[in-house]
């Protein structure tokens, strides 16, 4: 599984890889994802981890067919290579935060875009300092927020007025352990249902 993003203020979804081929990779075509987004010439990014390391790529779609098993052939430009620091798995997501430094009384909104149980990624359009404590509620799916305290490790420029961050987890309550392992199990079942599906489809394929 790897995550995928169509365009870029579109949220990162699980995908499979149906093939890769020296500059180009085929992956499945998920309607509920990429219905009113996905277009040929569309900027592509493609997200992929292990224990030791996180691949991001990106390109944009060459070609999309429609015909079973339907896919979508992206060609990739570029290619970066990450140390992964996390203890845990991550979770592609696009959820709603609000965060405040823990000295502060200014609340700022921002849009988390991983999650694990150790930490997370967001973008916002205000830069927190590293090393800096913040508290987090994280707007959960059919759930009350969670709410955890993070430490900044990590700031990168996206090159527009959102910056990325990356926040390593030091304190949350039971109450939002559940929540977070619940929504996890959620999100686990749902990519193991698109494994499934999309990995029948190319077995039925002529």
């Amino acid at each position: 599984m790897v995550g995928v993003r169509i365009g870029q203020d579109a949220p990162w979804h699980g995908n499979i890889i149906y093939e890769v081929t020296d500059n180009t990779i085929r992956i499945a075509y998920i309607e509920k994802f990429m219905k009113s987004k996905a277009k040929a010439g569309c900027p592509v990014w493609v997200k992929y981890s292990n224990d030791y390391f996180i691949y991001y790529f990106h390109g944009h779609i060459a070609e999309i067919n429609y015909d079973s098993p339907e896919y979508v052939l992206v060609e990739l430009e570029i290619a970066e290579e990450m140390i992964n620091n996390r203890l845990f798995p991550r979770y592609d997501v696009r959820l709603e935060a609000s965060l405040k430094p823990v000295w502060d009384t200014e609340t700022y909104s921002a849009v988390i875009t991983d999650l694990s149980y150790g930490g997370a990624s967001f973008i916002c359009e205000h830069k927190f300092d590293n090393n800096e404590n913040i508290n987090m509620v994280i707007y959960l799916p059919d759930a009350e927020p969670a709410k955890v305290t993070g430490k900044i490790i990590r700031r990168r420029n996206t090159g527009g007025s959102q910056t990325d961050h990356a926040v390593q987890f030091i304190e949350s309550d039971n109450i939002s352990n559940r929540q977070l392992r619940e929504y996890f199990e959620k999100l686990e079942s749902e990519s193991s249902e698109i494994y499934q599906r999309y990995i029948k489809k190319t077995h039925r394929k002529p």
